[in-house]
């Protein structure tokens, strides 16, 4: 017994430097897998960082896509001769890279935002782009007039005072004997859909316009491309919707804003032949009723509000660069001959865009609830667009022309 108890107390000291050494191979084989994982992750982290540097350096240096192309659209001879452009386009650059706010119902909204050509000013229920109305009102009636659009309205690529609302103002304010105050309600993005909900909470808020305006096409014709999605909803419904529902796709979809998935977007559009958009493009025509319809409805409902609350509406369709006949400059000439191939995606959404305007148009020619304005610039030959939609300080000018000389006409809507 005591040789046993004694062996033992030999062995012990032998056992605990076994259990030591496996202890130390263990913990020295994590340490080596911990570096080899930690050393991957690391090679990469250091690939995808220098594979989105090259991606950004291909993206920025050579306009591979019709979007890089039109991020330097100071190019349009629009702003020719003009002094201040290089410092706003410097300003509206800012602005956009500011990110947007949430608001219950339409998502998001104007931002605050002051500068030496744009300011978005605190209102009813958010902030408003700033219109250049009238310094003092001294007539004896004030006029209200509320506009409503997307971008084209809230007045992208131009300062204040070149704004659709900021010379409509200067345009109802001449010749007359009452004094006309405009609110800029545009936001950028919107449909129709959020435009009417904007109506209404300003309506609730014990607003009382004397005149509304809407201003609309180019976003509410978007959506029925492609053929895929739902002609009714708001811009960026599936990243929303994704998010919301909490998919792997919505976890993961900050990644489609690196340059490398950009780049390889614009190569798959490239290996598309046109034949294949042209098929999508006769796919779409349902979504093309379908959008134009949704349109129609919400003006029938806007003119709803009108009769209960007792202003006078005024529904504009707004033109666009491949609709109608323009006198194009080269500038013009150069996006619409791309706009107008179907050999991209990009091309293939304007197209469908195309065909929402020319039902519009049918529609329009017997439905008073709406006038369509796509042939405004038809007789136009000077530059007027920014890119396909927007217009820069003439082009909205004659915008704000056209929308005001149909309210004088037309003082019984």
């Amino acid at each position: 017994m005591t040789e046993l108890v004694k062996r033992e107390r030999e062995l012990q000291p032998d056992n605990k430097r076994a259990a030591s050494s496996a202890a130390r191979s263990v913990l020295r084989s994590c340490s080596r897998f911990c570096c080899f994982l930690g050393s991957i992750i690391v090679i990469f982290a250091l690939l995808g960082t220098l594979l989105e540097l090259a991606s950004w350096a291909i993206w920025s240096m050579y306009p591979l896509t019709r979007q890089a192309e039109l991020e330097n659209q100071i190019a349009s001879p629009v702003y020719a001769g003009a002094e201040w452009a290089k410092e706003f386009w410097q300003e509206e650059s800012a602005r956009r890279k500011k990110h947007s706010i949430y608001v219950p119902f339409r998502l998001w909204s104007v931002t605050s935002w002051h500068g030496k050509y744009i300011n978005n000013d605190p209102g009813s229920g958010g902030y408003l782009r700033r219109t250049i109305n009238p310094a003092n009102c001294e007539a004896p009636r004030k006029i209200t007039v509320w506009t409503f659009g997307g971008s084209t309205m809230y007045g992208t690529a131009v300062p204040d005072w070149a704004t659709i609302p900021s010379y409509l103002s200067r345009d109802l304010n001449s010749g007359g004997n009452d004094c006309v105050v405009v609110s800029n309600f545009g936001v950028e993005g919107y449909v129709t859909d959020q435009e009417l909900i904007l109506l209404e909470e300003q309506l609730k808020a014990a607003g009382k316009p004397d005149i509304v305006i809407f201003y609309d096409g180019v976003n509410d014709s978007s959506l029925a491309w492609p053929p895929s999605n739902s002609p009714m909803p708001h811009f960026q419904y599936g990243t929303i919707k994704n998010r919301i529902e909490g998919s792997l796709s919505g976890r993961l979809d900050f990644l489609q804003k690196s340059y490398a998935l950009r780049l390889v977007r614009e190569w798959m559009s490239r290996l598309h032949r046109p034949s294949s958009f042209t098929q999508l493009i006769s796919q779409a025509q349902p979504n093309v009723i379908a959008a134009l319809n949704n349109y129609e409805g919400n003006m029938r409902l806007a003119r709803a509000f009108a009769d209960a609350y007792k202003f006078k509406l005024y529904c504009f369709w707004q033109p666009m660069l491949v609709y109608g006949h323009k006198p194009f400059v080269p500038f013009e000439q150069q996006m619409a001959i791309r706009d107008a191939s179907g050999a991209s995606f990009d091309s293939a959404w304007f197209l469908t865009n195309v065909a929402v305007y020319r039902e519009a148009e049918l529609h329009a020619a017997r439905d008073v609830n709406y006038v369509f304005l796509g042939d405004l610039f038809d007789s136009t030959k000077e530059p007027v667009y920014v890119d396909e939609a927007h217009l820069g300080p003439r082009g909205n000018e004659i915008a704000a022309q056209a929308i005001a000389s149909y309210i004088r006409n037309h003082p019984e809507k």
